[in-house]
């Protein structure tokens, strides 16, 4: 529409300048043509519209919403319209909020959206909320955060929304709620996923609590585990011991027993042999004559204690 007025406004000052060119300069005359010439290609510019790729225009006239509209290309239009544009390309919103469960603590959700705008309802989204983020503002959000409230009564206990099935229910029941919700209105809900799930303050101190006590027990578990096993392989020591003394007081006992047995025998085989006891006298012989004084006996002389010693010069 500018490109509309700028137009028709210098379509006037050209042709009042040539209706005054008459005694004017050459000059004169050539920059209203020139001015002329301009405000046709800005009439003709009003009549062309492009449409980007992944993009729709919808068009009013004095306004009023035309159900007609302009996908991607180049358009030949009237140049009275004007245009509003729509994004049909996939988007994604990103939300975080609150929800209660039965035990009256609230859990942080974030949650994704992805959609993009139905075409086809680009008049009617035009008519009633203007464009795709006022669209956002006023359906989709509030009605995300309506379900996920009323999801959040059926779960009893806060720490469940971390259940895989929990999780997969809710999203199913989101996306389900969200298109069937959102379609008539200009939104095609394509997918719902949940990003991250922060669990009360409260829970959440329980939790770690909770881990530490089992890292202790965990941990003195495994202190009672190598001490058994060090008890354990004390016990097989001292009982390996056990059988190694045990085997050499049989083996000394049997080998006392042998050497007991050897003497037995020996005393009674000598026992039978009277020769054997003068043998012994004689093995015990120091080599020393007995000495004899007085009586009826003829004495004997050791001469051996009866040398003397020779002196040394």
């Amino acid at each position: 529409m500018t490109k509309l007025v700028l137009g028709i406004v210098l379509g006037i000052i050209a042709i009042a300048m040539l209706r005054s060119s008459n005694g004017k300069p050459a000059i004169f005359k050539m920059g209203a043509q020139g001015i002329l010439v301009a405000a046709v290609l800005f009439v003709l510019a009003s009549a062309i519209i492009t449409v980007p790729a992944g993009h729709i225009r919808v068009a009013t006239l004095f306004g009023k919403v035309l159900d007609a509209t302009y996908r991607e290309g180049l358009h030949l239009v009237n140049p009275l319209l004007e245009f509003t544009q729509f994004d049909l390309r996939q988007k994604t919103h990103k939300e975080s909020a609150g929800i209660p469960a039965e035990d009256k603590l609230i859990t942080r959700m974030d949650v994704s959206v992805q959609y993009r705008t139905i075409g086809e309802m680009s008049p009617e989204i035009l008519r009633n909320t203007g464009n795709t983020e006022t669209l956002i503002q006023v359906h989709l959000i509030p009605k995300l955060r309506s379900i996920l409230r009323e999801q959040g009564k059926g779960v009893e206990l806060s720490q469940d929304f971390f259940r895989e099935s929990i999780q997969k229910q809710l999203q199913e029941t989101l996306q389900l709620g969200l298109s069937e919700f959102l379609a008539p209105k200009g939104l095609q809900v394509e997918t719902v996923l949940i990003r991250d799930v922060q669990l009360p303050d409260v829970i959440r101190t329980a939790i770690t609590e909770t881990k530490r006590r089992e890292q202790e027990v965990l941990k003195q578990q495994a202190e009672l585990e190598r001490f058994a096993k060090e008890q354990e392989q004390k016990v097989k020591q001292a009982e390996s011991e056990l059988r190694a003394a045990r085997l050499e007081a049989q083996r000394i006992k049997a080998l006392a027993e042998a050497e007991a047995y050897k003497i037995d025998l020996i005393n009674k085989t000598l026992a039978q042999s009277p020769n054997y006891i003068e043998l012994k006298k004689v093995e015990q012989w120091n080599g020393v004559l007995p000495l004899y004084t007085g009586g009826d006996n003829i004495p004997m002389l050791d001469l051996r204690s009866m040398k003397k010693p020779v002196k040394k010069p």
